[in-house]
């Protein structure tokens, strides 16, 4: 089953810890914030793993949607 729309995600969280009220849109200031924290995530996670493929690799695959960055599947997976 695929994972909701990132966006959905973090409004729902916003909804979750009382920064919005259900049906509220996600605020474009709460948005650029979550994405500060996440760049500050995929920052720490660059230094775990290879430096072409990382913990903050995939941070930013997941986080801004550049599929490419996901880890590789293992063999059997």
């Amino acid at each position: 089953m695929p994972e909701p729309p990132i966006e959905e995600e973090l409004a729902e969280m916003a909804r979750q810890v009382g920064e919005l009220v259900e049906g509220e849109p996600m605020r474009s200031t709460l948005l650029e914030f979550a994405d500060l924290v996440s760049c500050r995530c995929a920052r720490i996670g660059d230094q775990y793993g290879d430096w072409d493929r990382n913990a903050g690799d995939h941070v930013r695959a997941v986080m801004h949607g550049f599929p490419v960055l996901l880890p590789k599947p293992r063999a059997g997976e």
